[in-house]
């Protein structure tokens, strides 16, 4: 399975969560008589999403089903088409198929994943991530994993959520969402020194945002390294002035 269109997806507030697009193929018996313009129509309707003309986009994959309706990767990327224009029952719908059509294919699991996640539907969506994770063969387990995370945490079942970044981050120790999280989690736990090592490794791989800025500072309080706290305040100040996070410190609301 191959041609994957972004990472994404959404999560929520200050997660996004990691949606593998991947198109992926199909082992389904059934051969329509136009199976292969089905999936070069599926493959031109994946380009015309990823420019954003969605038109044309729903056009082409609406064609491919129609020259064959039993194949997966036509609906994982209809349902991610839906999923952008907001129309939620037609995107479950074609993810519902194309998992049935084929369960082992772990991207639209994953994307169905993500999909539930956002509709705030935390235990079911666990599920589609842990289904997905059941693949051996599936390249993107890291990011998986990372979902699970992301979507238990905000489902409130933090401890779950801790497990699921640390298997990530043993596949890929450069997740940035991962790392994060992980030092948000060790901050809650009053693990400071841990936190302030994973905001280290987040600056490493990834670019800075407000949000691990903030928990840098508040970090470095809690360790009382005044040098660190007016770096990261430094940064935050020159690189997002107008942020909630500058707000934040601005007004003395660091505990």
């Amino acid at each position: 399975m191959s041609n994957r269109i972004s990472h994404v997806l959404v999560l929520m507030t200050f997660f996004v969560l990691t949606a593998c697009n991947s198109t992926g193929g199909t082992r389904n018996e059934y051969i329509a008589k136009d199976a292969k313009a089905a999936d070069i129509n599926m493959r031109l309707g994946l380009n015309y999403m990823q420019r954003g003309d969605y038109k044309i986009a729903l056009e082409k994959l609406e064609k491919a089903l129609k020259q064959n309706p039993n194949l997966p990767s036509a609906h994982n990327t209809i349902a991610l088409l839906y999923q952008r224009l907001g129309e939620n029952d037609k995107a479950e719908k074609h993810f519902e198929i194309a998992v049935k059509q084929e369960p082992d294919y772990s991207e639209a699991q994953n994307n169905y994943g993500v999909f539930l996640c956002q509709q705030g539907r935390y235990d079911e969506a666990e599920k589609r991530f842990l289904k997905a994770l059941e693949n051996p063969l599936y390249s993107s387990a890291a990011f998986a994993y990372e979902n699970a995370g992301l979507c238990t945490e905000k489902g409130g079942a933090t401890q779950r959520a801790e497990g699921y970044f640390r298997k990530a981050l043993q596949m890929v120790p450069t997740l940035p969402k991962s790392l994060l999280q992980m030092a948000s989690i060790s901050y809650q736990q009053q693990n400071y020194l841990q936190a302030r090592a994973y905001i280290q490794r987040f600056q490493k791989a990834a670019n800075w945002t407000p949000q691990a800025l903030l928990l840098g500072i508040k970090t470095e309080t809690k360790l009382a390294d005044k040098n660190a706290v007016s770096s990261y305040k430094l940064i935050l100040r020159s690189r997002f002035p107008d942020s909630d996070e500058m707000r934040i410190v601005n007004q003395g609301l660091v505990e």
